[in-house]
This record gives C-alpha cells, sequence and structure tokens, in this order.
C-alpha cells in the first residue's frame, strides 16, 4: 500500500498548526515546520509589496530591490491581496476557520477595485453596492471551500448498487462494481452551483440578480480567489523553501 505525500498547501497546513515550531529538522536537510511558517510570511511580504510581480517580465524580483525603489508605496490591491491569501491559506490548509470574518471583509475590500463592481452603469447606487458585497464575499469564499459535490463525493463517478440506484463510491473495491459520470456534476468533482441560494445570500429578487448579472459575478468570483489571490502565494513561497523547479 503507496503512502500518501502530502502537497504543499497540506504541508503548509500542518505546519501552520504545528505545536513544535524546530529550526532544525530530525532528519539531515529536512523542511521544518518553522521553515515553512517563516517562508509564508516572506511570501505574504512579497505579495504585499508587489515583489512577486516585478520585473521586466513580471515573474518577481528581489524585495529589497522593490523596497529600495524610490518613493515605493504598496497598493492597496497588493496588501488586502497578501493578507487575503494568507488568511485563505490558514483556512483552507489549516482548518482555522476563525479567520473566516476577516477573510471576507477583507475580500469585500478586495472586489471593489474590481471593473465589474466599479461599473456605475450596473450599480449607480454605490450604497448599496457596499451593503452586498460583504454578503456576496461570505457566499463566495463558502462556495469556494465548499467545493466537492455532495453527490459524488468530489470522486466525478456515481456507483450502482444492489436495487439499481446509484450512490457516491464506497471505497471496498468491491469486484464487478459498476460506475457512471456523476449525473449531477457530470464529472467535474465540484458542486454546482445554487443561484436561488447566492440569490438568497444576497437578499434580493431574481430581477435585480439577473439585471446586474451576479450569476457572472459569482463565477469571476471563484476564479479571483483560487487564480488571483491563493495561487499568488505558490511562487514566492516555492522561491523562499528552494522548490521553484517544482510544480505546486
Amino acid at each position: 500500500m503507496t503512502s500518501h505525500r502530502r502537497t504543499l498547501p497540506e504541508q503548509i497546513g500542518v505546519s501552520v498548526n504545528s505545536s513544535s515550531l524546530r529550526m532544525e529538522s530530525r532528519e539531515p536537510g529536512a523542511e521544518t515546520s518553522l521553515q515553512r511558517v517563516a517562508a509564508l510570511g516572506m511570501a505574504v511580504l512579497h505579495v504585499h509589496h508587489g515583489a512577486d510581480r516585478a520585473g521586466p517580465h513580471g515573474r518577481g524580483g528581489p524585495i529589497a530591490e522593490v523596497l529600495a525603489e524610490k518613493g515605493h508605496v504598496p497598493h492597496v490591491q497588493d496588501i488586502l491581496a497578501a493578507e487575503l491569501g494568507s488568511d485563505l491559506s490558514h483556512i483552507r490548509d489549516g482548518r482555522q476557520f476563525e479567520l473566516l470574518p476577516q477573510a471576507i471583509g477583507r475580500f469585500a475590500g478586495w472586489c471593489t477595485f474590481r471593473r465589474q463592481f466599479l461599473d456605475v452603469v450596473c450599480f449607480p447606487d454605490r450604497e448599496r453596492l457596499a451593503q452586498l458585497l460583504p454578503k456576496y464575499a461570505d457566499r463566495v469564499i463558502h462556495e469556494w471551500l465548499s467545493d466537492r459535490c455532495v453527490a459524488c463525493g468530489g470522486t466525478g463517478k456515481l456507483e450502482r448498487v444492489d436495487g439499481g440506484s446509484w450512490v457516491r463510491p464506497r471505497g471496498n473495491m468491491q469486484r464487478n462494481a459498476y460506475f457512471q459520470t456523476c449525473t449531477c456534476c457530470h464529472g467535474s468533482r465540484r458542486a454546482m452551483p445554487s443561484h436561488t441560494a447566492r440569490r438568497m445570500a444576497l437578499g434580493i429578487e431574481i430581477k435585480a440578480y439577473e439585471r446586474e448579472g451576479w450569476g457572472q459575478h459569482f463565477n469571476a468570483g471563484l476564479s479571483w480567489l483560487t487564480n488571483l489571490i491563493y495561487r499568488r502565494l505558490h511562487r514566492p513561497l516555492t522561491v523562499q523553501l528552494e522548490r521553484s523547479k517544482k510544480r505546486v
């Protein structure tokens, strides 16, 4: 039986919850929890100052050079992305759900810089938008954390049992087991969004939901959390851990 090798996010999750932060490992050359936590902190600092996107090709540069630039002032978007990225890593990988309220507030603030929410034609009532964004951020983060399809358990397939009904795979590797693609997620393994649940989370009528394009905003929000915030820490993190040549 092969053992599961933890991914870097899983290793970070273990490290941020470690009760023993040691600089030296019991195994020569092995990373310690303290080293990973320190690397995460440096990665957050890189994003905070935009160092991860510095350089001629936008692939990052030494943070010392960025800090030495005359008149350097971190962008608010980068500050929020850094803090939110740290929150998401602690929440998703470290299961530190007590950080959810501050993550929701930071994501709502970060969203105010997105083009979709700067459109005064679509959102002429700015006060109303300011009231909706925290509700939107709450729901998007909830969906992002609860992204596995409930029907198949995130496997993308269903198993037929005696009597002909279809259930999530039982994992007991029975002989002659028969599977089919999950009819809820169509094999994507992800939970399908509910526009009704989204609209109710916002507390708005269906006409306003459709007119203001909230379905597209929610889909965009899930992509932002993954690609523009959570994964943004990966490159500077792997550099700090000297894993920059490895895929994460």
